[in-house]
């Protein structure tokens, strides 16, 4: 522990930091929004000041402040304030373009206004000019990575046939399997303003190994999500032969999360014992193909979104929760929030789905994008519901760390990074 002249405990500096994201609550909840929100308040608990900055994609007459062409407006969300903006003409996702003028100054004004102490990007998608910009400045900006976005432009390391990619190998995967001729300038500003970062975080192995593969050179410091346990209560069910069981999916309803996985794996098992219940939205689109299959089946039901308030219950009602993702799935919260409460889970052996499902220790992988597979898996575990008692006894002896630990991490990287700031500056007069 630090301590001042006089051998007391030296009292941590109160910070001023902004999160950038690209977009937030209540526009959009996914995981990444969640973090980010999640760090804030626990930032703001400790006496720190902070603000998230976040694209929005409101109507244009709901921005009732402008700087050149981009309009903003401030609004809280449950006492974290936010500043939400947009371009007037664009959607800056649109370009592998950087350097927008209009972009540019705006993220100026508003890191000339707000005066961080250091910048989180919790993504930078549609604002790295906020990047740019704080590098020019000399701000010091921490990057936790959420999914492949800096070296893949679809985020995903998926090609355009679903196959998965091992890298963009300088843009030529992604001219070749994407038809995107244009990655590699993307690549050009993209990495050098990642390997700028004071400090990369990532929320799994899995994902900083792949980070790794493509640059060798980038450090990667590995620190997992933690949990709110006050929205969490243990499923507590005991089961014997014969019980009839419930799948759960919960998250967004896009197509590489692969639910349609899951529909088809149920069609494969003509039981009444087994139900399927699915929280989420997304795409109309996919939505509509996944309405359409559990329309077809009476066991199946689209659900609509759950709240953090509604996290208690639901996973009383449900008995495995199912994370089919296609994708090298960074850290989802949904399995998250299933294994603390108890429920195991089935889920793609990739990524950091596998990183946390130990096949037959707390629950069961299936080969990734094979609906087959998974049909076995669920069929072993209704011959035999017992299986769960095994694997809940067996998630007992694995604490998942709590969100106080995260933030506890996170604020010793901010108080270290500014500490540096410091002294560098010291050294130099």
């Amino acid at each position: 522990m630090r301590r001042n002249r006089t051998g007391k405990p030296a009292r941590k500096k109160l910070l001023n930091i902004l999160y950038i994201v690209h977009s937030f609550y209540p526009e959009s909840y996914t995981g990444t929004e969640k973090f980010v929100f999640n760090m804030a308040r626990s930032m703001q608990s400790k006496g720190h000041r902070v603000k998230v900055v976040t694209y929005s994609k409101g109507a244009l007459e709901s921005y009732p402040h402008a700087v050149g062409e981009v309009v903003y407006r401030e609004y809280d969300h449950e006492g974290i304030p936010v500043l939400a903006y947009r371009h007037q003409h664009m959607d800056p996702a649109d370009t592998f373009e950087t350097g927008n003028p209009d972009l540019t100054l705006f993220a100026k004004k508003v890191i000339e206004m707000e005066k961080p102490d250091l910048i989180h990007f919790g993504h930078p998608m549609r604002a790295m000019e906020f990047m740019q910009t704080s590098a020019l400045l000399g701000i010091k900006y921490v990057i936790t990575l959420t999914d492949f976005w800096f070296i893949c432009p679809k985020s995903t390391l998926l090609q355009t046939s679903n196959a998965l990619c091992p890298g963009p190998e300088m843009g030529e995967n992604c001219r070749i399997h994407c038809l995107l001729p244009d990655a590699q300038q993307r690549l050009g500003t993209h990495i050098p303003l990642l390997r700028s970062a004071s400090k990369v975080i990532s929320p799994s192995a899995s994902l900083a190994s792949l980070f790794q593969n493509s640059l060798p050179d980038l450090d990667v410091e590995v620190l997992n999500h933690g949990m709110k346990y006050e929205t969490i209560r243990a499923n507590e069910r005991v089961y014997q032969a014969g019980d009839p069981l419930t799948l759960f999916y919960g998250g967004s309803l896009s197509p590489h999360k692969g639910v349609h996985l899951i529909l088809e794996a149920m069609s494969m098992i003509p039981t009444d014992r087994l139900k399927l219940k699915i929280y989420g939205s997304g795409p109309s689109d996919y939505t509509e193909l996944l309405e359409q299959a559990a329309a077809a089946d009476n066991r199946a039901a689209l659900c609509g979104l759950y709240s953090e308030e509604d996290i208690q219950q639901l996973y009383q009602e449900v008995d495995i929760a199912v994370v089919p993702s296609i994708w090298y799935e960074n850290y989802p919260l949904v399995l998250h929030e299933a294994l603390a409460s108890r429920v195991p889970a089935l889920v793609s052996d990739i990524g950091g789905m596998a990183e946390k499902v130990k096949d037959g220790f707390n629950g069961f992988t299936f080969r990734v994008g094979d609906a087959g597979h998974l049909a076995e898996r669920i069929l072993e575990i209704l011959d035999n519901p017992m299986l769960l008692n095994e694997f809940k006894a067996n998630m007992k002896q694995v604490q998942i760390p709590a969100i106080e630990e995260e933030a506890e991490a996170y604020e010793r990287i901010y108080h270290s990074l500014v500490r540096s700031k410091v002294k560098s500056k010291r050294r130099k007069r």
